[in-house]
C-alpha cells in the first residue's frame, strides 16, 4: 500500500491494513478509493447478547474522548439476536456510557449530527469488531460537489477506481489527454485532474474531519502531512495534461462547471455541449484516454434508444480516437456489443447497488467489428437501424446494382406473364450468398423472402457476416416500396430429413399470391419455405396443363398448389397423398380458396413411400396424370423406412407408372442437384427430359435448381 500500511487484507467489508499513526492519517488524506477509515479499538467473541455492552464498557473511552464530549454510534452485521442496527447501535452505546458512569459518574453526550466522536461496531455472529471512525463521513464526498445534482451521478470514489482501473494514472504521467465525451456532472473530468495534478481527495475538507476532536489526535503530525500534501499539488498542477468533456446536456454541464470550479480546475478543464452523433475532436489533444459512462437503458422502451446512442459512441471513437485508450462503464454488458469495438478485458463494478462492467478496449483498426446486430427474421430491418450506413458501402452498391439489373428484365417478364411471386437474385456475385424473392400478395402488398445461403467452414465467419449484412444494407434502396417490416429473412443450409418443414414462428399468417390462373396461400415467416417453391412454376403449369379434364395424382403433394392449379384450370378429379397433417390441412384451404369442387379433389394423409408400395401392388385406381416430386431425402420418424431419391428413384417412379392409365403421363421431378436418372432401368417407357423447358426465366442462372422427366408409356 503506498501510505506504508503492511498487513493488508481484502475482506468482505472492505480492506484491512496495519501501521503507524501516520499511516492511518495518509489513508484518511490521501485515498481515492475508501469510503471511511476505522482505527480497531476491540476484537472479540461474544458469549451472549448481553456481553456485549459488557465488553464496550471494558474499552478505555477516556484515551479517545472526555466524559463531557459527545459521540454517535453505528451498527451494522447480525448475531447473538440482535437482527436491528439501532438497536445494535444502542448496546454499544450503553457500553460507553456505563464506562464513564463508572470512573466519573457523568455520561457523554449522543450528538448524532455533529459528534466530536464517531464509534461503529460490526457484529458477524458472535464475533465482535469495534471501531472509531478517523473522518465521520463518507470520503467520496471530496467538497467540490456540494450544489445540485444530475440523477444518479457516478460517485467519487468509484470513478477514481474506474480510472484507476483504465490506467489513467501512468497515461497522465506520459502526459496523455483525458477525455469524456458524455462527462454529466463531471466526475471522471475532476477526478482525473485531481489524480494528475497529485491532489489529496481528502484535503478540502481536512479540517472538518473526526480526527481533529478525537482524544489521540497528533495535530502536528497532522498539519505537516496538511502541508506535504498542498506542495505536492502545487507541483502536480505545473503538469497537468488536457483533460476535456462534453454532453448533451445544457443543464448537466451546468452542474459539471460548478464541480469543476469548485475544484479549482476551471482554467484546466474544458467542456462544451455536443451530442456523441456530432462528435468532433477539438483543439490539440495528445492520445490518452477516453472514458465514459453512458445511459444504461433502465426504463421500458428504452433500450432502443440506448443502442443508437452506443453505436454512435463506437462509431465516434473509431472515427476520432485511433490509438487512444477507452474505457466505458456499463451496467447492461449486451450495450457494449453495440459499440463496435472488441474488448482486451473487463472488470467488474458497483455503483451503488447496480453491477456494472467497465470494458477496455485499445482503439486502433484491428479491434474494430461490426455492431452487434439482433438476428431473425428482421436482420434487415435490424441492420438498416443499426449500420445505415452500410448501404453506401463498396459491397451493398454491387449488390444493389446487380439487382437492379436483374429487374429491369423481369420486372417486364413477370407483368406480361402475370407472374406475382419470382425470384430477383441468388448468389450472382458469389461472395453475397443469398437468394431474394419478390412476392406481390393480393391483400398485404410487396414482400421480399431473403435466404441465406449458409456459408462453408472454410469461409471467415466475420467477413460471411459483413457481406451478409452489406447485402442486406443494399435492400431498402432497391425496393422502396417493401416495408422494412416486409422483407424476411432466413437462413438457408443444406436440408437434412424434413428440416425445410419444421416451424421457425407461429405467426399463422397468411397471404395470397396468384400463379397460373390460381390464389395460391403463402406464409412468410412460420417455416422456411413460403409454401411455394417458385422454381416449379412451369412444371405446376405444365402438370395443370396435362390434367385439364383428366385425373390427377399429386405424391408427395406438400401444400398441393399443383393439384390446385389443375383443378382451377380444368382436371375432373385429384387425389393428394402427403405425410404431413400440417401442409394437407393448408392444401385444403388453398383449393377452397379458389371455390373448387371439393368432392372430386381429394386428400389422404399417409406415409407415401408405404402408401405407394402397397397401391402399386394391388391398385385401387388409376389416374391419367401423376406428379412425382419427392424430396432428396427424408428420415421423418413417422415413415417407415428412408428416402435417398438418388437410390430408391427407380422403385418410386416404377411404382408410380403402375398407377398409370393408358396413354397417361407421369411427370418426375427432384431438387438433388447431383442427380443422375438411370434411363436403362424404364425399358418401357418413353422419357423426356424437361428440365430446361420446365426452368423459369427468373432461374436460369441456377439452372441445377431442379430437374424434370416425362414419362409416356411406349
Amino acid at each position: 500500500m503506498s501510505f506504508g500500511a503492511t498487513e493488508v487484507k481484502a475482506q468482505p467489508r472492505g480492506v484491512t491494513f496495519e501501521g503507524s499513526l501516520e499511516v492511518g492519517y495518509r489513508s484518511c488524506l490521501w485515498s481515492r478509493l475508501a469510503n471511511r477509515i476505522f482505527i480497531t479499538v476491540l476484537e472479540t467473541e461474544l458469549e451472549s447478547q448481553e456481553e456485549l455492552t459488557e465488553q464496550v464498557a471494558k474499552v478505555d473511552w477516556q484515551k479517545h474522548m472526555d466524559e463531557f464530549g459527545t459521540f454517535a454510534v453505528s451498527f451494522s452485521g447480525k448475531g447473538m439476536g440482535i437482527d436491528h442496527s439501532h438497536y445494535g447501535a444502542l448496546k454499544i452505546k450503553d457500553g460507553i456510557v456505563d464506562f464513564f458512569r463508572g470512573i466519573t459518574n457523568n455520561r457523554p453526550k449522543v450528538d448524532t449530527d455533529n459528534p466530536e466522536l464517531r464509534v461503529h461496531g460490526h457484529l458477524n455472529r458472535n464475533q465482535l469488531t469495534l471501531s472509531i471512525d478517523l473522518v465521520g463521513y463518507s470520503l467520496h464526498k471530496r467538497g467540490y460537489r456540494e450544489g445540485q445534482q444530475v440523477k444518479a451521478p457516478l460517485k467519487e470514489n468509484v470513478a477514481a477506481a474506474l480510472l484507476m482501473r483504465a490506467g489513467w494514472p501512468e497515461i497522465a504521467k506520459q502526459g496523455g489527454s483525458l477525455y469524456d465525451p458524455m462527462c454529466g456532472s463531471g466526475t471522471f473530468l475532476v477526478e482525473a485532474a485531481m489524480m494528475a495534478s497529485d491532489l489529496a481527495p481528502g484535503l478540502e475538507k481536512a479540517n472538518h474531519m473526526l480526527l481533529n476532536t478525537w482524544k489521540q489526535h497528533d495535530s502536528k503530525l497532522w498539519s505537516s502531512l496538511i502541508e506535504e500534501a498542498e506542495a505536492r499539488e502545487a507541483e502536480g498542477l505545473r503538469n497537468l495534461p488536457d483533460i476535456y468533456g462534453s454532453d448533451a446536456s445544457h443543464k448537466s454541464l451546468d452542474i459539471a462547471e460548478e464541480a469543476i470550479h469548485n475544484a479549482g480546475y476551471l482554467d484546466s478543464i474544458e467542456i462544451k455541449q455536443m451530442t456523441v452523433e456530432q462528435g468532433r475532436r477539438w483543439g490539440d489533444w495528445q492520445p490518452g484516454l477516453v472514458i465514459t459512462n453512458p445511459p444504461y437503458g433502465e426504463r421500458l422502451g428504452e433500450i432502443e434508444e440506448v443502442k443508437t446512442i452506443y453505436k454512435a459512441l463506437g462509431t465516434y471513437l473509431k472515427n476520432e480516437f485511433e490509438g487512444w485508450q477507452g474505457a466505458v462503464l456499463t451496467c447492461n454488458p449486451e450495450l457494449g456489443m453495440y459499440l463496435g469495438l472488441k474488448a482486451k478485458r473487463s472488470h467488474n463494478f458497483f455503483n451503488g447497488a447496480m453491477e456494472c462492467k467497465l470494458f477496455r478496449f485499445d482503439i486502433t483498426p484491428e479491434f474494430h467489428r461490426e455492431p452487434a446486430v439482433k438476428g431473425g427474421a428482421n436482420l434487415v430491418q435490424e441492420v438498416s437501424n443499426v449500420m445505415p450506413e452500410l448501404a453506401s458501402s463498396e459491397g451493398a452498391i454491387m449488390v444493389a446494382n446487380r439487382i437492379k439489373k436483374n429487374l429491369k428484365q423481369l420486372r417486364k417478364w413477370a407483368k406480361s406473364h402475370e407472374i406475382s411471386a419470382y425470384r430477383v437474385y441468388d448468389a450472382d456475385l458469389p461472395e453475397y450468398a443469398i437468394s431474394i424473392d419478390f412476392y406481390q400478395t393480393e391483400d398485404a402488398g410487396e414482400w421480399l423472402i431473403v435466404n441465406e445461403y449458409a456459408a462453408p467452414k472454410t469461409v471467415d465467419k466475420a467477413k460471411a457476416k459483413k457481406r451478409l449484412h452489406e447485402a442486406l444494407a443494399a435492400l431498402p434502396e432497391v425496393f422502396p416500396t417493401v416495408p422494412k417490416e416486409q422483407i424476411v429473412f432466413k437462413v438457408r443450409s443444406r436440408q437434412s430429413g424434413t428440416s425445410q418443414y419444421e416451424k421457425l414462428d407461429d405467426s399463422r399468417d397468411f397471404h395470397t399470391v396468384i400463379e397460373n390462373g390460381a390464389k395460391i396461400r403463402v406464409n412468410f415467416t412460420d417455416y422456411l419455405d413460403t409454401g411455394l417453391f417458385l422454381d416449379h412454376r412451369d412444371v405446376r403449369a405444365l402438370v395443370a396443363q396435362k390434367s385439364v379434364g383428366k385425373s390427377l395424382l399429386n405424391l408427395f403433394c406438400y401444400t398441393a398448389t399443383a393439384t390446385v392449379e389443375a383443378a382451377v384450370m380444368g382436371a375432373k378429379s385429384s387425389l393428394s397423398v402427403d405425410m404431413s397433417k400440417t401442409y394437407l390441412y393448408w392444401a385444403e384451404h388453398n383449393l377452397m380458396h379458389n371455390k373448387a369442387d371439393t368432392s372430386h379433389h381429394k386428400f389422404k394423409q399417409a406415409d407415401v413411400l408405404d402408401w405407394l408400395k402397397t397401391e402399386s401392388e394391388n391398385p385401387t385406381e388409376k389416374f391419367d396424370v401423376i406428379f412425382l416430386d419427392p424430396p432428396s431425402f427424408s428420415t421423418s420418424k413417422r415413415m417407415e423406412g428412408t428416402l435417398d431419391i438418388q437410390r430408391d428413384h427407380v422403385t418410386l417412379v416404377n411404382q408410380a407408372l403402375a398407377l398409370l392409365n393408358p396413354n397417361g403421363v407421369l411427370i418426375f421431378s427432384n431438387n438433388l442437384r447431383k442427380f443422375k436418372l438411370d434411363n436403362e432401368a424404364f425399358s418401357n417407357v418413353n422419357i423426356e427430359n424437361i428440365t430446361q423447358k420446365t426452368m423459369p426465366r427468373d432461374f436460369q442462372r441456377n439452372s441445377k435448381i431442379h430437374q424434370a422427366w416425362l414419362f409416356t408409356q411406349a
